[in-house]
């Protein structure tokens, strides 16, 4: 069993796919459009960072509506702040001709074919936008909307690195 607890390198690259909204914010931020909040942020920050201490390299992929705007050169101010906070490299294509159902995994599928990488998690709030073969083939961890991701969800988010892992070694 892969544990956190030793200093045991899990790979080299760890790819977190990651939705924004009800992830880093909250459904009551919602009301203010394109709204990060600072604690389900800095709890994220702190999971990543500890996942992070088992990969020599940590990268964030948005599969969020967020990455509408994306550009690597000029950023707008929204994305701008979400780049100085995580570890931003790109984002998943839009899936074209997908029904919303199983849309985001096909999407996270797609990347991860393409993009050198020893595992990824996806970080989501939204079931639906995956199937039931998206569950089997990506590690997925859900956060509850309300709350956004909080300190407690370290512990489940680092569940599904390590599931991952265990994936990506079959």
């Amino acid at each position: 069993m892969l544990d956190f607890l030793t200093n045991e390198k899990l790979g080299h690259h760890l790819g977190v796919f990651l939705d924004v909204d009800g992830v880093l914010n909250t459904e009551e931020d919602w009301k203010r459009p394109f709204t990060l909040n600072f604690r389900c942020v800095h709890a994220f920050q702190a999971a990543l960072a500890e996942a992070g201490e088992r990969f020599d390299k940590v990268t964030v992929v948005l599969t969020s509506t967020w990455r509408k705007g994306w550009n690597p050169i000029f950023q707008p101010p929204y994305l701008r702040t979400l780049c100085d906070a995580l570890p931003v490299e790109g984002i998943t294509p839009e899936a074209p001709g997908v029904m919303p159902r199983g849309k985001r995994g096909k999407e996270v599928r797609y990347y991860f074919r393409r993009h050198p990488m020893d595992a990824c998690v996806v970080v989501d709030d939204d079931r639906s936008l995956f199937t039931t073969i998206d569950r089997m083939r990506l590690s997925i961890f859900f956060t509850d909307a309300a709350t956004g991701f909080t300190e407690e969800d370290t512990k489940a988010f680092l569940d599904a690195v390590k599931r991952a892992v265990k994936k990506g070694k079959k």
